[in-house]
């Protein structure tokens, strides 16, 4: 057993199945026309977030890796609030539109 390895897994919470197909195959087909739409000056866009990331600082710098020994890293740190990161971009062009850093301390 390896207790430091870990991965997250997401279980979907589909409750029609044929609805969530429908509208994957919608979305998907947009996607793909987005390039079409584009030279039609029609702009395909798309948003994502991530919410809740704390900013934190380390109390001490971590100790460098020596021989028998990984690179060590304090756990105490200051924290500095938290920030929400929002971006919308051109899925023709891939460029971002709208980025939008929220931060709040506490």
């Amino acid at each position: 057993m390896q207790p430091h390895r870990s991965a997250y897994r997401l279980h979907p919470n589909i409750q029609d199945e044929a609805a969530f197909q429908q509208r994957l195959k919608e979305v998907s087909t947009l996607y793909a026309q987005a390039p079409a739409l584009h030279k039609q000056g029609i702009r395909v866009g798309s948003s994502d977030e991530m919410t809740g990331i704390q900013a934190l600082e380390r109390l001490h710098p971590d100790l460098p890796m020596e021989p028998g020994k990984i690179q060590r890293r304090e756990f105490v740190c200051i924290r500095h609030g938290t920030q929400s990161l929002i971006a919308t971009w051109d899925v023709a062009q891939g460029k971002i539109l709208a980025p939008l850093v929220n931060t709040s301390t506490r």
